[in-house]
């Protein structure tokens, strides 16, 4: 019995990524693209139709004979929640698996952080009971979900976010710090962009980056990859006190992407606008050009579009979680 039910479980799930990867399919497409016979193709495409996870979709036109049946995967099968916690405000948005967005809320800020994040899930869980996954983008420090310290969120230090927002969704959950979530989402957005790419971002609680390798952060041993106020430059720690009170912005923004040159060796560098860089990108890029040799010296872009590739970061996590769970759901 053991046998027959990994068996199946392995049909369904060669079935779930053709269709996945394949979009539109007839059970003949899927005989062909799962290697599977036809008649255990048609069993599994029918059982899945019949749990919802796949549906039946209009033929195309006939050219004579007849049509075959199509399937696609409903996109309203699994929705997902993709929560953001930035400057202690929570928001988030639930998706269906194609990433239409089904809602969008920012949350008052009456309760604590736990409190809201507990009341939150709880919320989109009722509202949601085919919740499928849940991904939490953080402006703090995070290891393995793991709040670690931080002055603006001295009462997460310690506490498992992903656990957390898993127990309170009763799903599959995962948190990661913003601006790994944003490097991830550059690559999506960039068609699968996967060289070496260092996103920089100055917000709220300072400045901080992300090295994205094959289209994946890369987040270092402790999850301390990043921060960059450690780094030995000059007042480093106090500017995240005087938000760069005093500094030369173009000579900072150098410094550190020489570092990251030297270190990693980029093909390009994201600078997330910000006020502090209006009217110094040129400069920073004559001044990285001056003091690296020439094929060291990458591709410097200044971005408006944080929160774009932070959404698409934060849903391919959210995307990931859920597909766990599928991955696991086997039909009886």
């Amino acid at each position: 019995m053991a046998d027959a039910t990994g068996l199946r479980r392995i049909n369904i799930e060669l079935v779930r990524r053709a269709v996945r990867w394949g979009g539109e399919m007839s059970k003949n497409d899927l005989v062909r693209a799962t290697g599977l016979s036809f008649p255990t193709v048609s069993r599994t495409v029918d059982e899945l139709v019949q749990h919802g996870e796949l549906r039946e979709i209009e033929p195309a036109a006939s050219t004579g004979g007849r049509c075959a049946k199509r399937y696609m995967r409903d996109p309203r099968f699994r929705v997902m929640l993709c929560a953001r916690l930035e400057g202690r405000q929570l928001s988030y948005e639930v998706r269906d698996l194609a990433g239409e967005v089904l809602e969008q809320t920012v949350l008052p800020q009456e309760d604590t952080v736990l409190q809201a994040l507990d009341r939150m899930a709880a919320q989109v869980r009722e509202t949601y009971p085919h919740l499928g996954g849940a991904a939490l983008g953080v402006d703090c420090p995070l290891q393995g979900g793991v709040a670690g310290e931080c002055e603006c969120y001295p009462e997460l230090a310690g506490v498992s976010l992903s656990e957390r927002l898993s127990r309170a969704a009763g799903v599959s959950a995962a948190a990661v710090r913003d601006v790994h979530l944003a490097s991830a989402g550059y690559c999506v957005r960039e068609n699968g962009w996967d060289g070496v790419t260092v996103c920089i971002y100055l917000g709220s609680s300072g400045m901080r980056a992300s090295t994205s390798v094959g289209g994946k952060a890369f987040e270092g041993a402790s999850a301390f990859a990043g921060e960059l106020h450690y780094l030995p430059i000059k007042n480093n720690l106090e500017y995240v006190r005087t938000n760069f009170q005093g500094a030369d912005m173009t000579a900072y923004y150098m410094q550190i992407i020489r570092a990251y040159a030297a270190l990693v060796n980029p093909a390009r560098v994201i600078l997330y606008d910000n006020p502090l860089l209006s009217g110094k990108v040129e400069r920073i890029r004559r001044a990285c050009a001056q003091t690296l040799p020439e094929r060291a010296v990458p591709e410097i872009i200044l971005s408006q579009e944080f929160a774009q590739d932070y959404s698409a970061g934060l849903f391919r996590l959210a995307y990931e979680q859920t597909e766990e769970g599928l991955h696991e759901l086997l039909y009886f």
